[in-house]
């Protein structure tokens, strides 16, 4: 079952490969990126795991340097629940470029995840430099402060991610219904 899936997942990659060869004249070398990149993306979503890491691997092998590559191969240990396994990955991609707000983000993530917390502050004080609004890694700042117990800090936190998300959406998710997020949106403001 997982092969058909596989199999389907791969018309859109075979597709896109006779655009590029026939329509977009990209080199071979291009061709050849954007396919294995497709193929381990379509072995991922069938399920198919070891199978995608290996063609990871063979992309990694002509092009060491790959952002995209170290992405999902962190996307794909995160989603396995390896998150340990992840952390390598989301450091090649700070590494190879340390304005990646995408990597420092999961990696943080996989820190928090690992309950390491004074190292997910750390990786989140780097993206909270460059993009002060990124209300997602205000928010896990929040959380990572209020987890070592400094409440005052992980109110300040917190208190920049509701204003730069006034919905509220990145605080109460999940929340059952708008009269609660107002009541706590509200709470949280007044503090």
């Amino acid at each position: 079952m997982k092969f058909i899936r596989y199999l389907f997942r791969m018309i859109p990659v075979l597709w896109f490969l006779f655009r590029d060869t026939i329509f977009r004249g990209h080199s071979r070398e291009e061709r050849r990126f954007n396919y294995l990149l497709g193929k381990a993306n379509a072995f991922d979503q069938a399920g198919l795991t070891d199978q995608s890491i290996r063609t990871y691997r063979e992309i990694l092998r002509k092009d060491p340097h790959s952002i995209p590559v170290f992405m999902n191969l962190g996307g794909l240990n995160f989603r396995r629940g390896m998150f340990e396994k992840a952390v390598p990955h989301y450091e090649a991609v700070v590494h190879l470029n340390p304005k990646h707000y995408q990597g420092h983000y999961w990696l943080a993530v996989c820190y928090w995840k690992l309950r390491r917390y004074y190292a997910a502050i750390n990786t989140l004080e780097e993206i909270i430099e460059y993009l002060p609004t990124f209300k997602d890694a205000l928010n896990l700042m929040g959380d990572c402060y209020e987890r070592i117990g400094e409440g005052a800090k992980a109110e300040h936190y917190y208190l920049k991610a509701i204003s730069a998300d006034p919905d509220g959406r990145v605080i109460h998710r999940g929340m059952p219904n708008r009269a609660i997020q107002e009541k706590k949106r509200e709470e949280r403001v007044r503090h």
